[in-house]
Formats: C-alpha cells, structure tokens, sequence
C-alpha cells in the first residue's frame, strides 16, 4: 500500500510540471522557475537565469538577461544569491572584477528576493582538480531537436591534462521518473572516432562541446538529466531536471 501511494504522489508531481509555473521534479524537489517568475515567492525553488556577481561588492545575482556591454550587466527582473562561490560554476567568465555565466541553476532557499544556495544543479566540480563541468539547456525544452552545450573549466591554478578514448567529448542521458528506464542517450547511434585525443587545459581555460541535434520524442513532463564529460580526470555527473513541453 505504501508503494502505490508513493507511485500515485511521483505521477502526481510530473503532472504538474508542464503548462504552470511550478516545474517539478526529483532533482531537489523544489519548483523551477525563470527570474521573472520569483515575484512573490518564498520557499524552496530553483532558479535559472544568467549569473552576474561583484564578489569585491558582496554583489551575488541570477538575471533574466545579460545586458549588451563589457563586460555584461544584469537585466531585471533579478534574485540576488548568497552563499555562492565563483570557481565551482563551470564557464565562469571575469574581467574588470565582474564574473558572469549563462544559464544558471541554482536551488536553494528563496526569501523576499533573496535565494540562499543550496546546490548548483546541471553542475559538478571536483575540488581535487578543480575542474569543473555543466551542461547549457532551456527552462523547458520541446520535442524535437535541441542544441545542448557541454563547458568543462580549470578553476585551478595549474595546467590540467584531459585524456578522451574517443572523439566523443560528453554524454547526456535522460530517465523515465515513472519507471527509473534511461529513455535517451545522446550518444547511442552517433559514430564517433575511436582515436585518442589529449590536450591541455591551462588555468581558468573553458572548453565548450556542443552537443547538436539531440533529438528526442518524449512525452511532456520532467526527467532526470544526467551529463558526464568523457575525460580523464573529469568530475563527477552533471545532474537535474530536463523539462519537456
């Protein structure tokens, strides 16, 4: 009997995931929303938006946009962050004592527009190397073909050599929250070269690895995510919520 009410709850909350403002999930349990969409809230969320900090400021942020200068500044509707440290965000750009990285997620505790971090999702970083690892995707995406991108960062202070068996740089995956079945990976019916590749990634370097065409015909609702750089050393997974419309 506990079975099946635990069943009837996790149907009930990838219901409502799709078409309102709550996008539910397993991942942390909490509401994903846009920047605009925190008006009014409190409670635990996540949140994703461009990042903007002046840490020499104190001065922590998720943007709905990042607006055109140099470097960037934060567009409103914004949430300011505490409790968020710069070199475990892969893709983290600097200059002129401002940092900032696109597409965020953070989840945390949210109070009158203060998010308090708890985890970056899509986000993994290995503090023995200091590289770190995060994949790029939408608040929600559609069926059909979406373009993901993979960054992978030295936030250390020494050169960092990277090893791949193959030409392939990452793997995404996607499972089914009703039955725990991986419904899709990304890399399953691609070829790729079987060389070796190795290259040096120097301090405060980022690689970027899109992911073209991943393509996929799910039904609306919301799945775990699973990313993985295809290196060694590389972090550990890259987890979070893919929500499909």
């Amino acid at each position: 009997m506990r079975g099946r009410f635990l069943l009837i709850a996790l149907v009930l909350l990838v219901a409502t995931a799709c078409g309102g403002r709550d996008r539910q999930g397993a991942v942390g349990g909490a509401p994903l929303l846009t920047t605009a969409e925190t008006a009014d809230r409190n409670g635990l969320v996540a949140v994703q938006g461009f990042f903007w900090a002046r840490p020499g400021d104190g001065v922590f942020r998720l943007c709905e946009a990042s607006l055109e200068s140099f470097p960037p500044q934060c567009g409103e509707p914004m949430v300011d962050l505490t409790g968020i440290d710069v070199t475990r965000i892969a893709g983290i750009s600097f200059s002129q004592n401002v940092f900032w990285a696109e597409q965020l997620r953070v989840r945390g505790e949210l109070s009158d527009g203060t998010l308090a971090a708890e985890e970056i999702e899509l986000n993994a970083t290995d503090t023995t190397t200091g590289l770190t690892f995060r994949l790029l995707i939408p608040v929600e995406l559609s069926a059909g073909s979406v373009d993901y991108v993979a960054l992978v960062t030295n936030s250390s202070n020494t050169p960092i050599d990277l090893k791949f068996n193959t030409g392939q740089s990452a793997e995404v995956t996607l499972t089914d929250l009703e039955t725990g079945a991986v419904v899709y990976r990304w890399g399953e019916s691609r070829g790729f070269d079987q060389a070796v590749r190795e290259l040096t990634l120097e301090p405060g370097e980022t690689l970027r690895y899109p992911l073209a065409e991943l393509e996929f015909d799910l039904k609306p609702g919301v799945y775990i995510l699973n990313s993985v750089l295809t290196a060694s050393p590389a972090p550990g997974p890259a987890i979070g919520r893919a929500v499909v419309r």
